[in-house]
């Protein structure tokens, strides 16, 4: 894509050229690139598509736009022209920018794919044990959302839960929704009504996952409902040494699991493979009470992140490779 301002300034010269019209024999020729605000070329795409530096062809690209934050808090200072950061902590998180291979002929799966391709690289670059993901046109007004969902994954019994789902509300609408904008049938009624079972369907946004659940992994205690209404509710082992062994499964360490094991659907990257009990652990909940199952000790979070190196953004492109 291209900046449609370019566009627009080629025609306003040719029209000061010739009168205030544009001739017929002359063509508007614009460079088909992505330019930033400054109006310099963004280094993701291409002044001219060759074969590999084309939409739809070219290699993974990744640019890290802020660096790992320091493990200790770094406090603000006064400033005369901005605003007063005394005694406030100004880190940031890890920013990157990811742009997926892309080959002829081979599926991108579109939004999945690219889901896919942001939880392989980011495990390798980051590996947040808790994933959010919104559209591109969506934003938090409140930050405490976040927390919030994380202590529904983080409290007692939350190891069983796979994602928080935030409803989306709209702004810009008349007082009287006319055209049903805020689709109040569906994330009001619908999606409320689905939490009694099991909870709802993920509807592509404004979700915060857990990231173990998001590798296929069932949770540490599966109860299965049959019977009429699912009254009936049957306990079942994950592991099958477990159940010949009459092991309880909420005294077993996920680790231990069988599925850790780790399919071929993993890839051959022992970097990523390494991050996935990592990831697990680290999304435990807090062992503060012995009536916690499978969870952590506290301060095992308090160590700090190493800082990224060239080996460490070359695998995390290598992980999200098409070949």
């Amino acid at each position: 894509m291209y900046n449609t301002r370019e566009e627009k300034k080629e025609k306003q010269l040719l029209k000061e050229k010739n009168g205030g019209v544009i001739p017929p024999d002359q063509t508007i020729d614009v460079p088909k690139a992505t330019w930033m605000a400054d109006g310099t070329h963004w280094p993701g795409t291409w002044y001219n598509s060759t074969a590999d530096h084309a939409k739809g062809d070219h290699a993974g690209i990744l640019q890290v736009m802020s660096k790992v934050p320091d493990h200790d808090p770094v406090m603000g200072y006064a400033d005369e022209k901005r605003l007063d950061f005394t005694g406030v902590d100004i880190r940031v998180p890890m920013f990157a920018y990811v742009s997926r291979e892309k080959r002829p002929g081979y599926d991108h799966n579109k939004k999945a794919g690219a889901m896919n391709a942001m939880v392989r690289a980011s495990a390798i670059l980051s590996n947040g044990p808790f994933i959010l993901n919104l559209d591109c046109d969506h934003y938090i007004y409140n930050s405490h959302a976040l927390k919030e969902g994380m202590c529904f994954m983080l409290d007692r019994g939350g190891d069983r839960v796979c994602y928080i789902q935030f409803p989306q509300r709209f702004e810009g609408i008349d007082p009287s929704d006319r055209y049903a904008n805020h689709n109040t049938v569906f994330f009001d009624g619908n999606m409320r009504a689905l939490d009694g079972l099991q909870g709802p369907m993920y509807v592509g946004t404004g979700c915060m996952f857990r990231r173990y659940a998001l590798y296929g992994f069932e949770p540490p205690r599966f109860i299965e409902h049959t019977g009429v209404f699912g009254r009936v509710k049957t306990k079942i082992n994950r592991n099958p040494n477990q159940a010949r062994l009459h092991v309880d499964d909420d005294q077993e360490p996920l680790t231990s699991d069988a599925e850790m094991d780790l399919p071929q659907k993993f890839g051959n990257s022992s970097m990523f493979t390494d991050t996935i009990p990592i990831a697990e652990f680290q999304a435990r909940p807090l062992a503060d009470h012995k009536s916690v199952k499978n969870g952590r000790p506290p301060g095992a979070l308090l160590t700090p992140r190493p800082p990224l190196d060239a080996p460490t953004v070359a695998e995390a492109i290598a992980v999200i490779s098409c070949w």
